[in-house]
Order: structure tokens, then C-alpha cells, then sequence
């Protein structure tokens, strides 16, 4: 059958590799620049050797190299003004909650929503920090990562596939479809405002505010015998959480050295303005008809995350990173989540509301370029 039915969590959005590349470009240049004033500023280039004395002050023993101390974001103490990170994010989202749709005449799961697991998704991650000369920083962070889409198709069978009661359906199905498909997609966004507080060494702590954008939609598609009669239906869900959150950001090996591994934890309270729609079409009826429901609700979510990164300095000002992130949200709307609430029964309108108990675990790894200047 296709896709009869296509789920809309997010629109078109296929720049994101010009927007890395592009990124990466401006800090390379950026960190050139900033290396040739510094040839420029003395007879000897600065070259890193990767040790360091700490509190020592210059003198003819102890020349100005010596005297750096690294810290979190400034690992080989060169004291930039800016630096800035250009990352790639390639993430799985977890399977949503299993919710039986459809079953085969033995009486057999046919349709769970519960496999309708995402494949691959891509996306930048952009992150600017302004260092504010006391070993602190504000930092800037913006990543987007669309879509993850997962698509399953049952194969036409003669017996057909029954609807359950215990989906979207008020009862059970007299008559079997003779073709059944769903799709699922969903899609990540977030922005947030950071003050990095002075901590020297190994560790710093952060705070700030978060906007995360999570969407989602479902839809389900069902055909019979002749294939003149179709049956479609539709939910998405819009979360916008706003909070505040807390963390840490840290180096756990190699502090002063060319390779490290940072890791970074944090989290916070959010409010949550979800909002889902649904919507069901059929051409049962002449003309073919079309019902729908939509609804808003605003409470309390979660949002963390947790990062662990290996990293390589190229130049004292260059670095590449290869990593792990996860994401944590908690108390949002869910596509699936709403087929236990939205309720299609015979010559009555779509019924329900939004439910905000869901959660997804979103998981992959990093790829990318630090610059200091």
C-alpha cells in the first residue's frame, strides 16, 4: 500500500551539513588568524610541549610558556577570548511505549507501536563561549537533529488484520483491512544560555536557561479487499519546555596534555507547553469525511543530559572531538502516548486530550572541531 499515511513531526531541513561545514570553516580561519598575529608578535612561534609549572612566574629559568595552567575550556592555558565548537550529532531515539494496534485473524500481534524504533538521525550541535578572563565563560549552545523515522508495513494478507479496542479504536474491527502501514517521526531542537563559573582545574560548574523543541507524529493507514476504501488516522505532538538547568563540565584525564577526556552531566526542571492533534479521514462516506481534535496542556518535565568526549589537540588552538551524548526528556507528550486517549468511534467525533506522560531516551555519538582564539 505505500504510505498511506505520512507523519509530520517536522518540515524539510536539509542544510544542516552546509551549516557544520560552514561552521568549521570560520573557526579554522579563525584560529589561523589568531596563529599568525602570534607569530607575528614574536621572533619564536609558540610551541606547546605539553607540561606546565604550576605558579611558577617568568624568569630566565621559567620563560612565559611554562607558565600556563590549563583549565576546563582552556585546556592548554593559552588564555583565549573566544573559542567555539562545530559538532556533528549522529543519534538513535529509544522505541516508544509498546500499545498493541493491530492483530492477525489467530488472534496474534500483528501491529505493535512498540516497534516502531528510529533509525539514524543527523544534525549539528553549535557552541560559542565568550571567556570572561576569570577562568569563567558564557557560553551559547544550539543543536537541532531531525528527523528519526521508523516505517512499518504488514504484507497484504487475505485474512486481513483486525484493530483492537486498545488503541485508537473504541472496538474491536468486523471487518479485517487487507493492508496496514504506520510511520512514526520525530525530531530534537534545543537553545540554551550558559554561565560558566570560574573554577580552576579539572572542573566547572555551569547554569543557565534551556528551550528544548521535541515533535512527534504517528499515522496509520488501512485499506481493504477492493482497495476503494481507506482509513487514515493521524496524531502529532509539540513539546516546548522551558527551564532552567545546573551541571558540571569537567576534564578526567589529561589535564595539561595534547589527548583528555572531558565529560559533562546536567539537568533541570522545565516547563512544558504540549500541545497534540489529531486527526482521522475515511472514504467510507461519500463524500469522504474528516474528523479532528486538538488540545494544549502545560505542566512540569525533565530534561538531562550527559556527555563523555575524547579529545586531540592538533595545535594549541585546534582540537578534534569524538564522543558520546545522551538526552533524557521526561513528561512530555508522546505521539503513541495519545492513541490510548484519542478514541475513534462510529458517527461520533475523534475524543480525548493530551497526555503528557511519556519519556525518551535519545543516545549517540559526536563528531567535530574546538577552536580557541
Amino acid at each position: 500500500m505505500g504510505r498511506a499515511l505520512q507523519g509530520q513531526a517536522t518540515g524539510p531541513w536539509n542544510s544542516w551539513e552546509w551549516l557544520v561545514a560552514v561552521a568549521i570553516a570560520v573557526l579554522v580561519a579563525l584560529g589561523f588568524v589568531s596563529r599568525v598575529q602570534a607569530d607575528d608578535a614574536a621572533l619564536e612561534p609558540l610551541v606547546f610541549e605539553g607540561a606546565y609549572v604550576d605558579g611558577c612566574c617568568p624568569s630566565a629559568s621559567c620563560p612565559p610558556d611554562c607558565c600556563r595552567v590549563p583549565h576546563v575550556l582552556d585546556p592548554l592555558g593559552v588564555d583565549p577570548l573566544w573559542s567555539g565548537r562545530a559538532e556533528a550529532l549522529l543519534l538513535w531515539r529509544q522505541s516508544p511505549q509498546g500499545l498493541v494496534l493491530f492483530e492477525n485473524a489467530a488472534g496474534a500481534t500483528a501491529l505493535d507501536a512498540g516497534q516502531l524504533g528510529s533509525g539514524l538521525a543527523a544534525g549539528p550541535r553549535l557552541t560559542l563561549f565568550r571567556h570572561t578572563g576569570d577562568d569563567g565563560a558564557i557560553e551559547f549552545n544550539y543543536l537541532r537533529v531531525q528527523t528519526f523515522e521508523a516505517v512499518r508495513e504488514l504484507p497484504t494478507s487475505a485474512d486481513g488484520y483486525f484493530q483492537t479496542s486498545r488503541g485508537i479504536y473504541c472496538c474491536p474491527s468486523d471487518v479485517p483491512a487487507n493492508n496496514v502501514s504506520t510511520n512514526m517521526s520525530s525530531a530534537l531542537q534545543s537553545f540554551e544560555i550558559n554561565r560558566r563559573f570560574p573554577t580552576a582545574g579539572g572542573w566547572q560548574w555551569l547554569t543557565g536557561f534551556r528551550w528544548v523543541e521535541w515533535r512527534e507524529a504517528i499515522g496509520i493507514g488501512t485499506s481493504f479487499a477492493d482497495g476503494l476504501i481507506l482509513d487514515g488516522y493521524q496524531t502529532s505532538t509539540f513539546n516546548n519546555l522551558y527551564g532552567w538547568q545546573a551541571g558540571a563540565d569537567s576534564i578526567l584525564y589529561g589535564l595539561g596534555g595534547p589527548f583528555r577526556i572531558e565529560g559533562l552531566g546536567k539537568a533541570g526542571v522545565y516547563y512544558n507547553n504540549a500541545v497534540q492533534t489529531s486527526a482521522r479521514t475515511t472514504t467510507a462516506t461519500e463524500p469522504p469525511s474528516a474528523l479532528g481534535v486538538s488540545s494544549t496542556i502545560g505542566q512540569a518535565a525533565f530534561v538531562g543530559e550527559l556527555g563523555l568526549t575524547a579529545v586531540y589537540d592538533i595545535y594549541d588552538w585546534l582540537s578534534v572531538r569524538g564522543g558520546y551524548a545522551a538526552f533524557w526528556l521526561g513528561g512530555i507528550a508522546q505521539a503513541p502516548n495519545q492513541l490510548l486517549e484519542q478514541k475513534l468511534c462510529p458517527g461520533q467525533p475523534i475524543a480525548g486530550f493530551t497526555d503528557t506522560g511519556g519519556s525518551v531516551w535519545v543516545q549517540g555519538i559526536t563528531l567535530g572541531l574546538e577552536a580557541r582564539y
